[in-house]
């Protein structure tokens, strides 16, 4: 019994600390998708194993990438870029310059750099765009950011804000209480069979009881009959 106690109090204890384990992985994700979300809504891109999300401010690329859309951006090696390919840099243009602008490579120069172009515009971007100044090539959208972008309006913010810890909370008591309740159940179970094994004893040590005064019944009347033979002797 104690092997087993032992062994579900073990198990409460890791089943605990996955619980806790499992809301703080749940709240640094959702940390770290809120951060994601506001360096690319200020222009900065936050590179995570190699890639980093942003998000298209113009509709400069239309009808290819849309004005709003969250894009996923690769670090890549420049060499193997070439035309056609659509990458973010950093731009020398007067109007945008030191901004993040996703544009798409019309084609190589000699000294290494690219002419770049966005789809929907007329003409080739001013300067063109070297090694350094690339932070990667275009892979497709993040529709999870854009999904999450919905709630971008206060009101729905402040809902989900308080969606998302009630969720949480929940989440961990409805845990509580079903492990609360295999608990007892456990305990219910290790009692009633705790009463059976009594009971067991109780009519073992009845039964003892029985066949010793049965046998000390025996005795006595053993005892008993040989006097009777020797005064009926004597007469």
């Amino acid at each position: 019994m104690k092997g087993a106690a032992k062994e579900q109090k073990t198990k409460g204890r890791l089943s605990k600390a996955f619980d806790i384990l499992l809301t703080l992985l749940i709240v640094a994700s959702a940390g770290l998708v809120i951060y994601i979300m506001a360096a690319s809504r200020g222009g900065r891109a936050v590179s995570i194993f190699g890639r980093s999300v942003l998000v298209v401010v113009t509709g400069s690329m239309e009808p290819s990438i849309h004005e709003g859309d969250y894009i996923i951006i690769k670090k890549c090696d420049p060499a193997e870029l070439k035309a056609g390919d659509v990458i973010t840099f950093v731009s020398k243009d007067e109007d945008v310059k030191g901004k993040l602008v996703t544009h798409r490579i019309a084609a190589a120069v000699p000294d290494g750099g690219f002419i770049t172009k966005g789809d929907a515009n007329e003409t080739e971007d001013r300067y063109a765009v070297y090694g350094d100044e690339i932070v990667g090539k275009y892979t497709g959208r993040a529709r999870f950011f854009e999904m999450i972008s919905s709630f971008a309006d206060p009101k729905k913010l402040l809902l989900l804000c308080g969606i998302v810890p009630l969720a949480l909370v929940s989440l961990y008591e409805v845990r509580t209480l079903a492990r609360l309740l295999k608990q007892s159940r456990q305990e219910d179970r290790e009692q009633a069979q705790q009463e059976r094994e009594k009971l067991i004893r109780e009519e073992i040590e009845k039964e003892k009881q029985r066949l010793r005064e049965q046998a000390q019944a025996k005795k006595n009347e053993s005892e008993v009959k040989p006097d009777e033979s020797r005064e009926y002797n004597e007469a």
